[in-house]
């Protein structure tokens, strides 16, 4: 029984820790189109004219 303890656990741990460095890509991501977009380098938008 302490045997599936201690394997559970370990696959709790490692679950965890990609759960984590998950999250931490998209907080990385999002930053960084976040300062994109205050710097003012966005894309150039595209008006399409009205008939």
């Amino acid at each position: 029984m302490m045997t599936f303890a201690i394997f559970a656990m370990r696959a709790l741990e490692v679950l965890f820790f990609t759960g984590l460095a998950g999250s931490v890509i998209v907080i990385l991501i999002s930053f960084y189109e976040d300062a994109i977009e205050l710097m003012g380098k966005d894309e150039p938008t595209h008006h399409v004219p009205e008939h």
